[in-house]
């Protein structure tokens, strides 16, 4: 099977949504309980004692119908983030995932539904469908912004 490489947040753009939702009262800190969230700035499952906010913040891809921010979790502070490599990103096991194809101009080119362990067979499947160039995980009943995913150079 052709590796994959799962992306998070930027961490830029991660900076500039934390600093607008605080400007702008929308960040929601999450209570420092043994609840565990999904933060897209690292791509981990963590406790709310390590400071986690609620907030808005749109996937990067060019402007196209289905470009739209939505809710995320990130760590309040600046976190070593995501380190390409390992597989299916520890926050997306045990999870109901739906996967989205975009090409070049970033319109959708497939979708599906599938548990986290069929995510990365679909991922392929759906990535060698032209002319799909990556695709969008998105938590399925909610419909949060997961990560990215592309086929390992």
């Amino acid at each position: 099977m052709p590796a994959l490489r799962f992306t998070a947040l930027d961490p830029d753009l991660v900076e500039r949504a934390r600093s607008d939702a605080a400007a702008d009262g929308r960040a929601v800190a999450q209570p420092t309980d043994d609840e565990r969230y999904p933060v897209r700035c690292c791509l981990r499952r963590v406790r709310g004692d390590e400071g986690v906010v609620l907030l808005s913040a749109r996937p990067p891809s060019a402007d196209s119908p289905y470009a739209a921010a939505g809710p995320v979790y990130l760590h309040a502070a600046r976190c070593d983030g995501h380190h390409a490599g390992g597989g299916l990103p520890e926050m997306l096991h045990e999870s109901t995932l739906s996967l989205r194809g975009y090409d070049r101009d970033h319109m959708i080119t497939g979708t599906t539904i599938v548990a986290a362990a069929e995510l990365e067979q679909a991922a392929v499947e759906l990535l060698a469908t032209p002319p799909t160039a990556y695709a969008f995980v998105h938590y399925a009943g909610p419909g949060c912004y997961a990560c990215r995913v592309e086929l390992a150079a």
